[in-house]
């Protein structure tokens, strides 16, 4: 059996990585590696979080600040380039800011320059980062200045160090000169301009380190792919230069056994090896649960889940968003979102009964629109009892069925139990499709400052679906496809009429507006 009874923790250490130049006793690092106070100035780092931000790292992030901070015999940093292979939700962003902080607060570096393909991504770090500053008020003394305008975030101290924020782009950081940039989403990189662009501004700094942080990518992921080939062969030989790869990864040869595509895997297939998921996940048993990593396997493609959580490359990232742009969906994600009363709810399941979706819509407090996913397991014996126990709790403005879909042989059961099931048409199923798909996705001709209203929580199940789905024509309308579809589509379609259920009917919903919140408990 792969499972274990004993709670594993993940990897301090990196399956893949640069050993230390230095040789000797074990010092304060703690893996038997001979790096002291005086060979790393990543010790500092440590410090640095402790106090006075009072972040206590995960041991990989500790591990890591003093092992990419190693220093020559000149007192210079080892390592110019640093890529650092992990997989998501990890705490990569934690390291980014510490790192980032102290340089500048302690070092006194000139410039920190953070990019990512997404702007907002490098704008979220930068902001974390401002926000620790100025709640701690040694630090907050020193700050000169910060610059909040979107597109042009920038953190000034009094000694003179700046953090900047740009787009990983071909234009992106021309013109600078930087001591410490950050590329992150490394994966995303399909050409080679922006390195090209962000990292030559660190070319005249004498102790400039480029650090690159990313999951494993796919075969369009050109600029991680070259670095990754590099990297291990520089490991493979001793890796004795100034590029520093540290890999926390599944071994390659961890893959799907049970030959089920689409369906759930066998607990013997060897993507149930929890060993394997301590590789590539350090913080587990910290901030990253089993329970999290084992339903990412049950919901995602093959792909994906070894790509994200793994951090395995892959020919290709299986499902291809064939409906709505991934670009789009992420765009809209915001995980404090919170539903008010009246909402409405819906089910779902897939064709062969092996999974179930129950989904819920409505408003926020501010108007905008909201979606979730309230529940989502194997099976379907479990979804007439959670629906009588969410009516109960919350009392929707509409409980909604496809009564011509897989769902329909739960209307039955419903209705015995006293639920008023909603029961939308063909066309009604099909238009509210195409109202998700313009809700999400901005019109050919949309003015500049067009804004989805609508907003979810970045939940994976919903994700996986959206990923997967394509359309089937439903005369002059269409509709989620049930048939030639690898993943399960039930989350999706629960929230498509969940939605269509407040649309109609939350209007109808008479009484005091209440608190809803989080509808997963």
């Amino acid at each position: 059996m792969l499972r274990s009874s004993v709670p594993l923790l993940g990897s301090t250490t990196p399956r893949l990585w640069t050993p230390p130049l230095v040789t000797g006793p074990p010092g304060p690092c703690g893996c038997g590696c001979a790096l002291t106070p005086e060979t790393s100035r990543g010790f500092g780092a440590v410090e640095f979080a402790n106090d006075p931000l009072g972040i206590e790292p995960i041991p990989w992030q500790r591990w890591l600040l003093i092992h990419a901070h190693e220093l020559r015999p000149d007192g210079k940093f080892r390592f110019r380039t640093v890529l650092v292979l992990v997989a998501r939700q990890n705490g990569k962003t934690t390291i980014v800011e510490v790192k980032n902080l102290w340089k500048m607060f302690i070092l006194g570096v000139g410039l920190v320059l953070g990019t990512a393909q997404n702007l907002d991504y490098s704008e979220e770090s930068w902001g974390n980062a401002v926000d620790l500053v100025e709640a701690t008020p040694e630090l907050a003394a020193e700050v000169v200045h910060v610059d909040r305008t979107n597109g042009k975030k920038a953190l000034r101290l009094a000694n003179g160090s700046r953090w900047k924020v740009a787009a990983a782009s071909r234009k992106g950081g021309r013109s600078l000169s930087a001591d410490d940039v950050n590329l992150d989403e490394l994966r995303e990189h399909q050409t080679w301009d922006a390195w090209a662009a962000v990292t030559k501004t660190t070319i005249a700094r004498k102790q400039a380190q480029i650090w690159a942080f990313t999951n494993a990518g796919d075969d369009k992921s050109v600029v991680l792919n070259d670095l990754v080939e590099k990297g291990r062969e520089a490991v493979e030989s001793g890796g004795d230069g100034s590029f520093g790869h540290f890999e926390w990864s599944a071994p390659d040869d961890v893959k799907c056994t049970c030959g089920r595509p689409g369906k759930r895997h066998t607990v013997r297939c060897r993507l149930q090896d929890r060993t394997a998921w301590a590789l590539a996940n350090p913080s587990l048993g910290y901030t990253v649960t089993e329970e999290a990593l084992a339903d990412a396997l049950d919901t995602d493609p093959e792909g994906v889940f070894r790509t994200e959580c793994l951090c395995q490359k892959v020919d290709k990232l299986a499902p291809e968003w064939s409906v709505i742009p991934q670009d789009d969906w992420t765009a809209i994600i915001d995980p404090e979102s919170e539903l008010v009363d009246p909402i409405a709810i819906a089910l779902d399941v897939t064709p062969d009964r092996s999974w179930g979706s129950i989904a819920a819509a409505g408003r926020r407090a501010d108007g905008l629109e909201h979606v979730e996913v309230i529940d989502h397991r194997a099976g379907t014996g479990w979804m007439v009892a959670r629906t009588l126990t969410l009516i109960e709790r919350w009392g929707p403005c509409a409980v909604v069925v496809d009564g011509a879909g897989p769902a329909g042989s739960l209307i039955p059961d419903l209705e015995a139990a006293g639920i008023e099931v909603v029961k939308p048409t063909a066309r009604d199923h099909a238009q509210a499709c195409g109202s998700l798909y313009d809700a999400v996705v901005p019109p050919k001709d949309a003015p500049e400052d067009w804004r989805s209203t609508l907003r979810h929580l970045d939940q994976a199940p919903l994700n996986a679906a959206l990923a997967g789905a394509t359309k089937r024509d439903l005369s002059d309308l269409w509709a989620w496809a049930r048939r030639g579809v690898s993943v399960d589509i039930s989350p999706v379609v629960a929230v498509t009429l969940a939605r269509w259920g407040f649309q109609t009917r939350g209007h109808l919903k008479k009484g005091p507006i209440k608190l809803v919140g989080s509808l997963m408990a």
